[in-house]
């Protein structure tokens, strides 16, 4: 039997649609379900453009807080437009009687004109570059009916269950919860992702999620990131001419005397005193 990664890639061959799984109780923990973190997050290129300033990673997480709290709750499908326009099916994985993961179809088009709109208003708010992401319009799917969009929703629903329910288990050195946790600070730590902002995705307690976390990977959550952002600004002193306070800002940080704080606790040196060292190498 292939794999849910197999499934998902043969789906979207060939067309724009995006699938994406949110894991709530370790059921794509095994070997056949796990899934790479693209298929964990929204991450089309208009995604990404939404999601490049702060204030538009906070809406769009915002966004996808909402919807995934309407699938746990209701325990129904259901469709509808994003932020920007996207639209989007949303399908519950329930095993027994409890919500075991959601399943997202989308970056889906099925009115361009709305989306137009959506963009020019939520990008005053936002301030992405409207441009850009008019300019990734035609990278979307654009979808006369969204049958099809549910009934591949569906596909992957029953899929996963099928998986999860007749394939081995896999012994992971982590829990489940701090492997995704990780997974997100790894490729999201420049946005500086809170405990807070995932304990309501996951739906589990901010202060369990801490505690596991530093139980199994000895630091916080916070530490954790903060070093994942040192480790970027040490690597870009080294590779490129930009400006400290340039590095700093692309990292993560938006305080330059903190930032050059936490890199002298953790280097011994500031930022520039360990460019000027290196080059006496």
């Amino acid at each position: 039997m292939q794999n849910l990664q197999f499934l998902i890639d043969v789906l979207t061959r060939g067309r724009k649609l995006h699938i994406s799984i949110l894991d709530l109780n370790g059921i794509l923990n095994t070997p056949t379900t796990k899934i790479a973190f693209e298929n964990v997050i929204h991450s089309k290129k208009f995604c990404d453009i939404a999601k490049s300033t702060e204030k538009g990673y906070r809406a769009c997480l915002h966004c996808k807080n909402l919807a995934n709290t309407k699938a746990t709750t209701s325990k129904k499908a259901f469709c509808g437009h994003c932020l920007y326009g996207i639209y989007e099916v949303a399908m519950p994985v329930i095993v027994g009687d409890t919500v075991s993961a959601i399943v997202y179809v989308g970056n889906a088009i099925v009115d361009i004109d709305h989306t137009k709109k959506r963009i020019e208003k939520t990008c005053h708010y936002t301030h992405v570059d409207k441009q850009k992401l008019h300019e990734q319009i035609e990278a979307c799917e654009h979808v006369d009916h969204i049958n099809e969009l549910v009934g591949i929703s569906e596909i992957v629903c029953d899929y996963i269950k099928m998986l999860y329910q007749t394939e081995p288990k896999e012994s992971s050195q982590l829990h489940w919860l701090v492997s995704a946790l990780k997974q997100h600070a790894d490729q999201t730590y420049c946005f500086n992702p809170t405990l807070k902002e995932l304990s309501v995705i996951y739906h589990k307690n901010e202060k369990y999620m801490g505690r596991l976390f530093k139980k199994e990977m000895h630091v916080s959550f916070h530490e954790y990131c903060l070093l994942l952002k040192l480790q970027k600004a040490e690597s870009m002193l080294l590779k490129t001419t930009d400006k400290i306070i340039d590095i700093a800002l692309e990292c993560g940080f938006d305080n330059i005397s903190y930032f050059n704080r936490a890199f002298k606790k953790q280097y011994g040196m500031s930022p520039s005193e360990y460019i000027h060292s290196r080059k006496q190498e």
